[in-house]
C-alpha cells in the first residue's frame, strides 16, 4: 500500500530535496503495527522549497516510488491513466512522448519541436520528444504540476510541468531487487544498492534491464510469420552525496542504450481501390489512386480498414490490426549519456543551490508508416542532442519581519539538436526526402518568487521571471535516393534543395499572482492568476515551397484557477479540486494540410476551461480508495493559408475522464499479508486531429488492470501477479491522416498482458 513520511536529515540538500517526497515510507505492516490508518502527509517540492501537498496552491497529482512499483509504471506515458487532465501519448509508436494538459499540448512529432508541457528529470528540462523515451528506474517521485508553471521551472512552460526525481543517496544500507517474468517473452530487473561510505559521503548505484523478446506485431510479408517490436534497452545510475553541516554535494552519473524495434503503424488506406487517378509509369501500379472513398468528416475508421486503399492501391488482407505486410522492421536505437552536480550551501539566512547538468542522446527511430509492402512512409529519424543547464537560486531561511519567505535566482541553458530526418518516400514520389538541419536554443532567465503570510489565515504568492531566448536554424529539405527511372514527374518536391539559415529572439516577461486561505490545519483554499509564454518554434517537417521553414511566433496564456485542498475524517480523507479558465494567444499548433503537408502555426485564440477532482479515502485499515475526475472544454479558432479551423477541440482532449485505484492489504499468517489491487482508466472520445475528422477520433474506453500478491509482513519480500488491460480493449492511440500518402495510419494500444513481479528488499 502506497504511504507517505518525510526524512529528517541533517543537510540543506537533503532537507530541501530528499525529504521532499511522495517518497519510500513505511511499509503496510507498519501502520497495521501502529494501529491507525490516517493518510500521512505528503511533502513536494513544487515551489523549489520543502512544502506539504496540501498548503501548496498548484493542482498537483503525484506518485511515490511504491506507486510506481505498484501501478506497473516503466516508462514516462504510463503516470496519464491515474493522472486527471493529463493525457500522454507516442507519436512515433514506441517512441517520442507528447505529453498534453488540460488540453493544453503539441501533437508535431519532429524532434526540435518543444511542447508546452515541462518534463525534467532531476531539474533538468528535457526540450526534445526523443529524449522522453526513457526507463522509470529507481525513482523517489513524480510530481505533475498543472497549469503554467513559468516561474521557477527552467524553460517557460504554458501547460504544465512533471518532474521526475531519482532516488538519493542516504546514509542508510539500502538493498532492492526486482525481478518481472511477463507475457512475450517479457524478462525485466530492476536494482538498486546504496548506502554510506564516511561519515559523511553516501553512495547509490542503480539499474535496469528491459527485455521483451517477442513482438506484439507480426509481418506476414512474403508469406513470413516474424514479430516485431522486440524491446532490449539498459539503463544505469550512480551517485554520490556528500554531506557536511552547511553544506550538502549531489553528483549523478547516468546513460542508456536501446537496441530495440519500432512498432509499425497500422496500414489504412483512405481511397478507391481501383480507381487511378494519375498515371505514371514510375509509380507502382502505374500511378497514383487520389479519388477518396469516404467523407473524412463523417466516416469512422472502420469503415477505411475494410474498404480504403492508399496511393498505390494497397489495402491491408489482415482483420488482426497486428498483422500486417511491412516493408521494414523498423529500429528503435539509442545511446545515451548525462550527469548532474547539485551543491546545496546553508548561509544562514538563505540557501544558495547550484544545479549543473549535461545531458546527450543519440537516436534513430525508424517507422513503417503505411503499414504497407511498399516504401511509401518508411521513415527514419535521427538526432544527436545534447543539453546543457545551470540554475542558481538562493531561498530564504526564514520570513523576513513582513513574513515573506523568497528565492531568486538565475539560469542559463543551451541544447543544440542536428537532425537527420529521411522520409522514405521512393514509392509515393519516386524519391526520398531527407531535412537536414542543426537547430541552437540559448535560453537566459532570472526570475523571483514569494510568499507573504498577510494574516494568520493568508498567504500571498507573487513571482516574476524575465527570459530571453535565441533559437537559431540551419538546414532544409533535399531530394535524395532517386530512383533509377526518375524523371521528376512523380513528384512535387523541389529540385532544388529549400534552405533556411535564421535566428528568432524573444525577451518577455511572466508571473503569477495568487492568494492562499488557509481556514484550518486540514483545510484550505486558493485563487491564482498566471501569465505563461513559449518562445517560437522553427518548423522541421520537409516542405515544397520556399520559405516554409519558418519559425512560429511565441505563444501566451493567461491562467485564471481556484481551488480547495482538504484532509477530512480525522486524517483518513483527502479531496481536492480545482476550476480553471485559460485564455491563450498565437497558440501553436500542428496539422495535415489538404496538399498533403504538414505544418506548425499559430492559431488566432483559444480557451480553455474545465475542472478537476481528486480523491484519496483510507475508511478502514489496509484499504485504500483513490479516484480521480477530470471534465474539460477547449475550442480554438484561426488558420494557416486556405485550412481554417472554427471552435475546434485540440487534439488529444477528452471531455471527460476518470480514474480510480482500489488497493487492500490484510495478515494472512506467521510474518505474511496478502493484497489485492485494481485500477482502472476511463477516456471520453478523442480527436487526433485539429480538424476534429470522425476517421482520426477514438471512441470513448476504458482499462482495467488487475494485481494481486503476497509478501512479507516487514516488507523483505513481495511476489506480485498482474494483469493488464485485462478486458482486452482493442482501441487507436493515434491516427494520423496524410493526403500525400492516402493512408490514414494508426497506432493500437498494448493488448491484454499478464506477468508476475518479485522484489526483495533489505535495509
Amino acid at each position: 500500500m502506497p504511504n507517505f513520511t518525510s526524512f529528517n536529515h541533517s543537510g540543506p540538500f537533503t532537507r530541501s530535496l530528499l525529504s521532499a517526497a511522495v517518497v519510500m515510507g513505511m511499509g503496510s505492516s507498519d501502520v497495521l503495527a501502529q494501529g491507525g490508518y490516517q493518510i500521512e502527509e505528503l511533502v513536494v517540492t513544487a515551489q523549489k522549497r520543502e512544502q506539504s501537498a496540501q498548503d501548496v496552491g498548484i493542482a498537483i497529482t503525484a506518485f511515490s516510488g511504491s506507486d510506481i512499483s505498484d501501478l506497473g509504471m516503466d516508462q514516462p506515458i504510463d503516470i496519464a491513466a491515474q493522472t486527471p487532465g493529463l493525457t500522454i501519448k507516442n507519436v512515433l509508436n514506441k517512441a517520442a512522448p507528447i505529453f498534453t494538459v488540460r488540453g493544453v499540448g503539441n501533437t508535431a512529432f519532429t524532434s526540435n519541436s518543444v511542447a508546452p508541457v515541462g518534463v525534467y528529470m532531476d531539474e533538468l528540462f528535457l526540450p526534445s520528444s526523443s529524449l522522453l523515451t526513457f526507463s522509470m528506474f529507481d525513482t523517489e517521485r513524480v510530481e505533475v504540476l498543472k497549469g503554467p508553471q513559468g516561474t521557477l521551472f527552467g524553460r517557460n512552460t504554458t501547460a504544465g510541468a512533471v518532474s521526475f526525481v531519482s532516488v538519493k543517496p542516504s546514509q542508510e544500507f539500502d538493498f532492492r531487487i526486482s525481478s518481472t517474468l511477463a507475457e512475450y517473452d517479457t524478462r525485466k530487473l530492476e536494482a538498486a544498492v546504496g548506502g554510506g561510505l564516511s561519515d559523511v559521503l553516501a553512495g547509490r548505484i542503480a539499474m535496469k534491464y528491459d527485455y521483451q523478446g517477442e513482438g506484439l506485431t507480426t509481418n506476414r510479408i512474403n508469406g513470413g510469420n516474424r514479430d516485431v517490436g522486440r524491446t532490449d534497452n539498459f539503463a544505469l545510475r550512480g551517485s554520490l552525496l556528500w554531506s557536511f553541516d552547511t553544506a550538502d554535494i549531489y553528483w549523478n552519473i547516468h546513460g542508456g542504450r536501446e537496441r530495440s524495434e519500432n512498432e509499425p503503424w497500422v496500414g489504412i488506406g483512405r481511397n478507391n481501390e481501383g480507381v487511378l487517378t494519375s498515371v505514371n509509369p514510375e509509380l507502382p501500379n502505374g500511378g497514383k489512386y487520389r479519388d477518396g472513398c469516404a467523407d473524412l468528416a463523417t466516416t469512422g475508421i472502420n469503415f477505411f480498414i475494410n474498404n480504403c486503399v492508399n496511393v498505390n492501391n494497397y489495402r491491408d488482407p489482415f482483420t488482426d490490426l497486428r498483422e500486417g505486410e511491412f516493408s521494414q522492421n523498423p529500429k528503435l536505437e539509442s545511446d545515451s549519456l548525462g550527469t548532474l552536480l547539485n551543491v546545496s550551501w546553508d548561509l544562514g539566512f538563505a540557501t544558495l543551490t547550484s544545479v549543473s547538468a549535461y545531458e546527450s542522446k543519440d537516436s534513430i527511430i525508424e517507422e513503417d508508416f503505411d503499414g504497407g509492402p511498399f516504401r511509401v512512409g518508411d521513415s527514419s529519424y535521427g538526432n544527436d542532442l545534447t543539453v546543457f543547464s545551470q540554475e542558481v537560486r538562493l531561498s530564504s531561511n526564514e520570513a523576513t519581519d513582513f513574513g515573506t519567505e523568497w528565492i531568486v535566482g538565475a539560469l542559463f541553458y543551451q541544447d543544440n539538436l542536428d537532425i537527420q530526418d529521411l522520409y522514405g518516400y521512393v514509392d509515393r514520389v519516386n524519391h526520398d526526402v531527407l531535412v537536414d538541419f542543426e537547430q541552437d536554443t540559448t535560453s537566459v532567465a532570472v526570475f523571483a518568487h514569494t510568499e507573504t503570510l498577510l494574516a494568520d489565515s493568508w498567504n500571498l504568492i507573487a513571482a516574476l521571471r524575465y527570459t530571453s531566448d535565441e533559437i537559431g536554424f540551419d538546414g532544409g529539405t533535399f531530394i535524395v535516393n532517386r530512383d533509377d527511372d526518375y524523371t521528376g514527374d512523380a513528384t512535387f518536391f523541389s529540385e532544388t534543395p529549400l534552405l533556411q539559415d535564421d535566428e528568432i529572439s524573444t525577451d518577455e516577461i511572466t508571473g503569477k499572482l495568487g492568494i492562499e486561505y488557509l481556514a484550518a490545519d486540514d483545510w484550505m483554499a486558493y485563487a491564482s492568476y498566471s501569465r505563461g509564454y513559449k518562445a517560437g518554434v522553427w518548423n522541421g517537417f520537409w516542405t515544397y515551397l520556399e520559405g516554409d521553414h519558418n519559425a512560429t511566433d511565441p505563444e501566451f496564456i493567461d491562467a485564471y484557477e481556484i481551488g480547495f485542498k482538504s484532509t477530512l475524517l480525522d486524517s483518513t480523507l483527502q479531496l481536492n479540486g480545482a476550476i480553471y479558465y485559460y485564455d491563450y494567444t498565437d497558440m501553436q499548433l500542428f496539422a495535415d494540410l489538404p496538399a498533403g503537408n504538414f505544418a506548425i502555426f499559430n492559431a488566432g485564440e483559444a480557451t480553455v476551461q474545465g475542472a478537476e477532482l481528486e480523491m484519496w479515502w483510507r475508511p478502514t485499515q489496509g484499504l485504500d480508495v483513490k479516484a480521480g475526475l477530470g471534465y474539460n472544454d477547449a475550442e480554438v479558432s484561426g488558420g494557416i493559408g486556405l485550412t481554417t479551423f472554427d471552435d475546434a477541440t485540440p487534439p488529444n482532449t477528452p471531455e471527460l475522464t476518470y480514474n480510480a485505484l482500489i488497493r487492500y492489504f490484510w495478515p494472512v499468517g506467521n510474518n505474511l499479508e496478502a493484497s489485492l489491487q485494481t485500477d482502472f482508466a476511463y477516456q471520453d472520445d478523442v480527436f487526433f486531429s485539429l480538424d476534429n475528422l470522425k476517421a482520426t477520433s477514438q471512441e470513448d474506453y476504458t482499462l482495467v488492470n488487475f494485481r494481486a500478491g503476497v509478501g512479507s509482513s516487514d516488507g523483505a519480500w513481495q511476489l506480485d501477479a498482474w494483469v493488464k488491460n485485462a478486458t482486452d480493449e482493442e482501441y487507436f492511440t493515434e491516427i494520423l491522416s496524410s493526403g500525400s500518402a492516402g493512408a490514414l495510419s494508426g497506432q493500437v494500444g498494448a493488448p491484454r498482458t499478464a506477468g508476475v513481479t518479485f522484489t526483495y528488499q533489505l535495509n
